[in-house]
């Protein structure tokens, strides 16, 4: 069964970036999702073919440290955005299914709570400025 991709929520193509790291660590994937409906939406679950394992972290930080925290789902608000960029919110690419290096594209999944999908393709790079 294909599911329905979304006309509401999509992803914003500039800041879409996946910061590589050799050795398959694991990824941090940044991007904006856009949300053009009149209601919140939630991104309630998010894969790939090119990760086995995809989740979304908040990093929240006091005066003496910082930690990460995962989320169970994100919250595209109505008529706004929701950005995951560094030192606030990213994605954790895990487990790469093959060779991933600079100049990759990630394919990524985001399945929404009205039932639908955004498809988005992230360009992997070593820093947001390599284009």
């Amino acid at each position: 069964m294909k599911i329905p991709v979304s006309t509401y929520v999509t992803v914003i193509p500039e800041n879409r970036w996946v910061r590589w790291l050799p050795n398959a660590l694991p990824a941090a994937g940044y991007l904006t999702m856009k949300n053009s409906a009149e209601e919140d939406i939630d991104v309630t679950k998010i894969k790939s073919p090119d990760y086995q394992n995809i989740t979304v972290y908040k990093t929240v930080a006091d005066s003496e440290s910082s930690k990460m925290v995962k989320l169970d789902k994100i919250t595209v608000p109505a008529k706004g955005e929701f950005a995951l960029e560094p030192g606030k919110y990213h994605l954790m690419l895990e487990k790469p299914t093959h060779l991933i290096t600079p100049g990759s594209d990630a394919r990524v999944i985001f399945f929404l709570s009205t039932g639908k999908v955004v498809k988005t393709r992230i360009p992997v790079r070593t820093s947001p400025e390599l284009y």
